[in-house]
C-alpha cells in the first residue's frame, strides 16, 4: 500500500508486525521472553506475529507513526491521567483521531494478513474505506461507522498494578451495547473497542469516543471480567489438556 491508500507498487517486503513490536518489546522487558498462546499451542515469541509478504519498508515506515504515537500515549497514561473514585478515567492532549488510526491500522493489517492467528479477522465491505483512512487519503469523520473507545484495565487481586500492560491478544469481533458489532483486544493495559457497524454508540457514551476528541476518557474494569481474560483462560485449559493427553500416550 501507499500514502494514497492504493496498491503499492514496490518490491522488497519487511517483516511488518501485525502488532507494532513495540508492544511486544515493553512485554519482554518483564521477563526473559514473550509467550503466543492460541487454543492450539503454546510457543516463545520475541516480538509478536509478523508477516513478510505484507507491506514495503516505506509503507510500514507511514503506518510507523501511529504505532509509535500510541505506545507514547500509553507509556505516559500512568504518569498523566487522572483516575476518579466513580472508576473513570481521563488523560488530557491526546489526538484522537492519531489513536483511532492507529487501531484501525491494526485492524487493517490484521484483516489483510495470510497468518493464521488472524485468520478470523476480516474487516470485508470496511477494509477498502480503511485503508484508505490509515493512508490519509481520507479522514477519520470520512468513515463515520468506525468509532474508538478505551477502558482501562484494573490487575486481579495480587498481581502488580502494570500486570496488564504486560499481554496483549488478537482482535475478536463481538457484538456491543445495543447489538453494535465491535472489535475488541487487550492493549498495554487497556481493553480497545473499535465500533464498525452504521449504527452510533448511544449518546451517553459518546463522551468516550476517541474520534475527534482531544482527550482520552473511558472506564475502569477488572480484568477478570473481561473477555479476554476468560479466552486466555480457555486456552490455557487447551494447553493443560494437550499436556495431559500426550503424557498418557
Amino acid at each position: 500500500m501507499n500514502s494514497s491508500g492504493t496498491e503499492c507498487s514496490r518490491t522488497g517486503m519487511i517483516r511488518a508486525h501485525i502488532i507494532p513490536r513495540g508492544f511486544a518489546r515493553d512485554i519482554t522487558s518483564s521477563q526473559s521472553h514473550n509467550l503466543k498462546i492460541t487454543a492450539s499451542s503454546v510457543s516463545k515469541t520475541n516480538h509478536g506475529v509478523y508477516d513478510s509478504q505484507l507491506l514495503c519498508e516505506t509503507c510500514d515506515n507511514f503506518l510507523g507513526e501511529y504505532d509509535r504515537y500510541a505506545l507514547d500515549v500509553f507509556r505516559r497514561f500512568p504518569t498523566e491521567a487522572v483516575i476518579f473514585d466513580d472508576n473513570t478515567f481521563v488523560m488530557r492532549n491526546v489526538d484522537g483521531d492519531k489513536l483511532a488510526k492507529f487501531v484501525l491500522s491494526v485492524l487493517w493489517r490484521a484483516s489483510v494478513t495470510d497468518r493464521p492467528e488472524f485468520k478470523k479477522v476480516r474487516l470485508g465491505v470496511y477494509e477498502a474505506a480503511a485503508r484508505e483512512v490509515i493512508f490519509e487519503s481520507k479522514s477519520v469523520a470520512s468513515m463515520p461507522e468506525y468509532q474508538l473507545m478505551v477502558s482501562l484495565y484494573r490487575a486481579p487481586p495480587g498481581q502488580s498494578d502494570d500486570f496488564a500492560t504486560h499481554l496483549y491478544t488478537s482482535p475478536v469481533m463481538g457484538m456491543g451495547v445495543d447489538g453494535l458489532n465491535i472489535w475488541h483486544f487487550a492493549l498495554h493495559g487497556f481493553k480497545i473497542l473499535a465500533k464498525l457497524d452504521r449504527r452510533p454508540f448511544p449518546s451517553f457514551l459518546r463522551p468516550h469516543i476517541l474520534n475527534g476528541n482531544d482527550r482520552m476518557a473511558g472506564c475502569v474494569m477488572n480484568y477478570e471480567d473481561g473477555t479476554e481474560h476468560r479466552d486466555t483462560l480457555d486456552m490455557a485449559a487447551a494447553d493443560l489438556a494437550r499436556k495431559s493427553a500426550k503424557q498418557k500416550s
